[in-house]
């Protein structure tokens, strides 16, 4: 678990580091008008995730250095490597389905396949947790800009 740990926590590190130097001071903008800067919130987030991600790490150093592991592992488990990876293929795919379909059309049996393949077998969950979310989100963006509210 320690092995896991370590390139989870490297991998949170560079993602703060990225949005610290990078991210932030490029995409956040500027509003010399705001009591509080617009990058202010996402700086401390990052920090905060770095500093996190910090500790996970050396911990996880020091437990491979007590039970004599390595950080690199050669014996790679396919099989679980693509049962881990095949829900961002199908997100990635669901975001390009969407591009070409109304949300409202395609986001039901999208979110109801992916709970489904996900193991969830009670037709009432699958039901309320794919059209709750469609529904709610077509009432904010239909009938609550009518009113002028969002």
């Amino acid at each position: 678990m320690a092995r896991q740990s370590f390139w989870s926590g490297l991998v949170v590190m560079v993602f703060a580091a990225t949005c610290l130097f990078w991210i932030i001071p490029n995409y956040a903008g500027v509003n010399p008008l705001a009591q509080m800067p617009p990058d202010l919130v996402p700086n401390i987030a990052s920090w905060i995730m770095l500093l996190s991600a910090g500790v996970v790490v050396i911990k996880a150093v020091v437990e491979m250095i007590q039970k004599g592991e390595s950080p690199i592992n050669l014996d790679l488990d396919w099989r679980a490597i693509g049962w881990a990876a095949w829900p961002f293929f199908y997100v990635a795919g669901a975001i390009y389905v969407l591009m070409h379909f109304k949300l409202s059309h395609a986001g039901v049996p999208l979110i109801a396949i992916m709970l489904f393949l996900l193991g969830e077998r009670r037709w009432y969950i699958l039901l309320g947790c794919s059209v709750v979310p469609v529904v709610l989100l077509y009432i904010l963006s239909v009938y609550m800009m009518r009113v002028g509210v969002v």
